[in-house]
């Protein structure tokens, strides 16, 4: 049987540096959530990326969790699930206002098919473990409520996306 390894403080104090910084974006996609929709894609586009980063930057904790053993709070798994959940309905809430009144680029431009198919793609995926961060996260009554509510906004961001696909220009394709 393998020995445990001792928790490396390095590690510990790099992943505290890293939550400060998740922190922090966070409160500026909750900016971003409360402030004007985007308007074109563009704006979208950098602000799904941030979402993207932000992400990125959960794994990586995520990831250092266990070198970090004793050194964290005891509840700090629980605590980076709940930061996933926060962002994750911040950036639902922009994904769906700006689906909801979709710039004229991007429901009948020729490039347009193939980003409403990366969106649905995401927002799919995105279903896909949101309740299994719901189980992991332990949440209240309340908390629930506001959670099924993105829920329900992702369900009816993908429905809207499905009816930009129907109506946006098809893929070109060439026939050999």
């Amino acid at each position: 049987m393998a020995e445990k390894k001792p928790a490396d403080p390095r590690v510990a104090n790099v992943v505290k540096q890293m939550a400060r910084k998740l922190q922090a974006d966070i409160a500026d996609m909750g900016r971003l959530r409360n402030g004007p929709p985007p308007k074109t894609f563009p704006q979208f586009r950098e602000i799904r990326n941030r979402h993207r980063e932000i992400q990125g930057l959960m794994f990586s904790i995520q990831e250092r969790i266990a070198e970090s053993g004793d050194l964290l709070p005891a509840n700090f798994a629980q605590w980076l699930v709940r930061q996933k959940l926060n962002e994750l309905a911040f950036f639902t809430d922009i994904s769906h206002a700006f689906i909801s009144d979709p710039p004229i680029a991007l429901t009948h431009s020729l490039g347009a098919f193939d980003v409403l198919t990366s969106e649905q793609a995401s927002f799919n995926e995105v279903l896909g473990y949101f309740d299994m961060m719901l189980f992991e996260a332990g949440i209240d009554d309340k908390t629930a409520d506001e959670l099924d509510a993105t829920r329900t906004k992702i369900e009816h961001t993908l429905a809207m996306i499905g009816r930009l696909l129907d109506q946006s220009p098809k893929v070109l394709q060439e026939f050999d």
